[in-house]
């Protein structure tokens, strides 16, 4: 019984301690969120004729210490995830190149970054 609770209580501390941010400044797109965002959205133009996506899905963004970003997890999962993630990432191979690495103590790190996005096809047509 000690053994599992102390098993227990070593993964919830190692879980815990890897979710604290290690660095002092965030990564940033070189231009802007917005141009960012107008990009990611003529991407997914392009690459959503193929996949089902609705409503609120969650990506997360691999930044590394040079500047590259990868997406890395979309959520929730989509039919074909896998190839959704190849396509996703092969449309944004020269947006993924502009971006400011963390910084930590004036060093760049790899980070993670999270965004949004509500695609929502609800439309509606008041008269």
């Amino acid at each position: 019984m000690k053994k599992q609770l102390s098993a227990f209580l070593l993964f919830a501390f190692v879980t815990t301690f890897s979710q604290i941010k290690n660095w002092d400044a965030d990564p940033y797109y070189k231009e802007g969120s917005d141009k960012y965002f107008a990009e990611f959205r003529r991407a997914l133009t392009y690459v959503h004729q193929d996949y089902t996506v609705f409503g609120k899905m969650t990506f997360s963004v691999f930044v590394d210490d040079k500047g590259v970003a990868k997406i890395v997890d979309v959520k929730p999962k989509v039919k074909n995830y896998d190839l959704f993630l190849t396509d996703i990432n092969y449309v944004l191979r020269k947006t993924n190149k502009k971006w400011i690495a963390a910084q930590k103590d004036n060093k760049p790190v790899s980070s993670n970054y999270t965004f949004i996005i509500n695609f929502n096809t609800e439309v509606y047509d008041h008269d």
